[in-house]
């Protein structure tokens, strides 16, 4: 992750005067013993002094890796990986840029109305990149949980068109998910009727099984839902959860047949 570790050391040092190349060994040295104060301190003070263009790209990337990877101020991260774009046409320094700002305003800010254009562009680079089918999931995904159910959606089936492609389950899963909150019941236990033949994962199956039995307890199909329920019990990590929906269901029973 780390500055020298990118470009190596050699090639680092290998225009630059003794003077700045004893800076650039500092500041690495205060890396190795986990300074990272110190550390970006000096790759800081070693921006000031101007150096080339190059290097200034990859001081801004240790710089935000120092301020996300192991000072975890992913907001002061994003504004060094965001100067990059500005001083830099490189397309591997774009791309591993945008992949650091995705990764952070998904998983860290939960930004997703950030992390969406940055998954977009990086599913629509050409020539394709290796993540192409990771980058347009987390694509769907930025956009499902902005809020923009409908767009999507769409994207989510795109996705099931390519039935190699490696997100094509949770895609289907996700359909399903939509249709719940929209509250088209029958839609989403169709959908993970489909979805449960394809997932492989236990903890996704149990927590799919859980929303359909919840399905269908809401259309009243409350024998359906009373052994989807209980075929889950003692998996679904809140075990009281389960067993409060399996009274509730036979309250509701033995109420009809009065």
């Amino acid at each position: 992750m780390g500055l020298l570790c990118i470009a190596g050391v050699s090639s680092l040092l290998i225009d630059f005067t003794p003077p700045l190349n004893k800076e650039i060994l500092q500041a690495q040295d205060f890396i190795t013993h986990q300074d990272y104060k110190t550390a970006i301190s000096k790759y800081k003070e070693i921006l000031t002094k101007h150096p080339p263009q190059e290097i200034q790209v990859k001081i801004n990337y240790q710089l935000g890796d120092l301020y996300s990877i192991y000072l975890s101020q992913n907001k002061i991260a994003v504004t060094y990986y965001a100067r990059i774009m500005k001083i830099s046409n490189d397309p591997r320094w774009l791309i591993k840029t945008q992949e650091r700002l995705g990764e952070i305003y998904f998983s860290y800010l939960k930004d997703y109305r950030n992390s969406k254009p940055i998954y977009e562009k990086l599913s629509e680079f050409r020539p394709k990149l290796i993540n192409q089918d990771f980058y347009r999931f987390r694509y769907a995904l930025s956009t499902f949980y902005s809020g923009q159910k409908n767009s999507a959606l769409l994207l989510f089936k795109e996705i099931q068109k390519s039935p190699a492609h490696q997100h094509y389950a949770r895609s289907v899963y996700f359909e399903g998910l939509i249709y719940f909150e929209q509250k088209k019941w029958q839609f989403s236990i169709n959908t993970w009727k489909r979805y449960l033949k394809i997932e492989e994962r236990r903890d996704n199956i149990v927590q799919t099984k859980f929303l359909m039995a919840n399905a269908y307890e809401t259309i009243e199909e409350l024998k359906v839902a009373y052994n989807i329920y209980y075929s889950i019990l003692g998996e679904y990590p809140n075990t009281k959860v389960i067993q409060n929906r399996l009274k509730g269901i036979y309250e509701r029973r033995v109420a009809r047949k009065r």
